[in-house]
């Protein structure tokens, strides 16, 4: 991914994006393994956040050791690769950032990892956990809540599912930035004993 911004918000580093996802095409090209089910196939191209589903946005918070906020950000959006005319749109709708470029920015994001599931009908949730190493030498930790509505849900997501974000490479040259990422979506088996009876839409991984 190659982003030109004509701007950047003082106290915001745009090497945040990956923790927060605000570009969904990142997500949508992992690669599956063993008959995991990626947001691509499950949705079937067409998916959003916030957009769809009232009151359902992304949210992702960062914070260092001492548990001070470093980022706090909430968006919303839409993404269709449907057709010819594929777009991703991404909003940042509330929030508010410390991390400023050469000074206490993104300096390293070792690979990182999270949890997906069906949720409910035409909703897949993902929650992910990361650290990041800072410009300044200090850490930084977070979590992400993605809740995709997937309008036209094509396949259904078996069970539980690993996200698993295996390389993060960027650079920032001014306001330009270069990004790659390799990621990949793998089984999480369902406990020997399936104790839940809740009707919520969920599909059990067959054997």
């Amino acid at each position: 991914m190659e982003v030109a911004f004509t701007s950047l918000p003082d106290g915001w580093d745009p090497r945040t994006i990956v923790l927060m996802c605000c570009d969904r095409a990142l997500v949508m090209a992992s690669r599956e393994v063993d008959g995991a089910v990626s947001i691509r196939r499950a949705s079937g191209g067409w998916l959003s956040i916030g957009r769809h589903l009232h009151d359902g946005g992304r949210d992702s918070v960062m914070y260092d050791d001492a548990g001070q906020i470093l980022a706090h950000v909430r968006a919303t959006s839409e993404t269709d690769f449907r057709d010819a005319k594929r777009f991703d749109r991404s909003c940042i709708e509330a929030g508010v950032s410390h991390l400023r470029p050469g000074r206490n920015g993104i300096a390293e994001i070792p690979a990182f990892d999270g949890v997906m599931m069906q949720a409910g009908p035409r909703l897949v949730t993902v929650s992910t956990r990361f650290s990041a190493t800072l410009e300044d030498g200090t850490a930084m930790y977070g979590r992400t809540f993605y809740p995709h509505y997937l309008p036209d849900q094509a396949v259904p997501v078996p069970y539980f599912q690993i996200l698993r974000v295996e390389s993060v490479t960027q650079e920032l040259d001014g306001n330009r930035l270069y990004s790659r990422v390799v990621s990949s979506v793998l089984p999480l088996g369902a406990p020997q004993e399936d104790i839940v009876t809740a009707e919520a839409e969920r599909v059990i991984a067959s054997v």
